[in-house]
């Protein structure tokens, strides 16, 4: 089945309860903490929007009645936009609301609402659609220093020691586009996460790929996190002068 841009839903999971981010995410969920004057969530919202998105569902947790009330209170939004929200009353892990989503034969795009990010998701779905994927997982390189020395070794030899090291690895940028037939995997009876759903895709010989896609990316967990991303702020084009 071919779906485009339009007919694609937009998932936004903002059911986390933000504990990293101290007194803040006590009265203002981690998902409406601003960048640039701008809650994080309404920021990927009209990313999506920006992309041609029109079908849109939010996933609340804690406090989802504050991000309900300003999603809906949004203005300038299209006419056509189907806005819709799943309010989970229990924790059910950061994919067990998908659920609930309608089996209406739509992929989705699944993206975690803690990042502030310049992706372009019409790009991604592109990719999608034309690797003929049933998963495709947004992602990014990070490196990392280790704060010891690492030991290269041949058996019970030492061939190498390298001090404090930078290692390089492939990290999911929390955003993914799933075909409908993902939904019937998301387990009913536990909460459930991504890498689980991703494992039983695997055992279930689904075609997993992944896109590495160069763009800005910050995933918001801390305070310290928040103030970076104001800082560079400049360098994000979505959402860019609207408050």
């Amino acid at each position: 089945m071919t779906l485009g841009v339009a007919e694609t839903r937009l998932v936004l999971q903002a059911g986390g309860r933000g504990q990293r981010m101290g007194d803040a995410s006590r009265s203002i969920p981690k998902p409406m903490q601003t960048v640039g004057g701008t809650p994080m969530v309404e920021r990927l919202l009209r990313q999506g929007i920006d992309a041609g998105l029109r079908r849109i569902t939010v996933i609340t947790g804690e406090m989802g009645d504050r991000i309900t009330a300003h999603l809906r209170g949004l203005e300038g939004l299209p006419s056509e936009l189907d806005l819709g929200f799943i309010a989970e009353t229990v924790p059910r892990g950061n994919i067990g609301a998908l659920a609930d989503l309608p089996r209406d034969g739509r992929r989705f795009v699944l993206c975690f609402a803690d990042l502030v990010t310049d992706l372009d998701f019409a790009t991604l779905l592109a990719v999608h659609q034309e690797r003929g994927s049933d998963v495709t997982l947004a992602s990014h390189p990070e490196t990392h220093r280790l704060a010891l020395g690492e030991l290269v070794i041949d058996g019970d030899r030492v061939v190498d020691y390298r001090e404090k090291p930078e290692k390089r690895f492939l990290i999911c940028s929390g955003i993914g586009v799933f075909e409908p037939a993902l939904l019937d995997l998301v387990p009913l009876d536990r909460p459930a996460g991504i890498s689980d759903l991703i494992s039983l895709a695997l055992a279930h010989d689904l075609k997993v790929m992944h896109w590495t896609h160069g763009a800005f990316w910050m995933d918001v967990n801390s305070q310290e996190d928040l103030a970076r991303a104001n800082g560079v702020l400049a360098r994000i084009r979505p959402a860019e002068g609207r408050s």
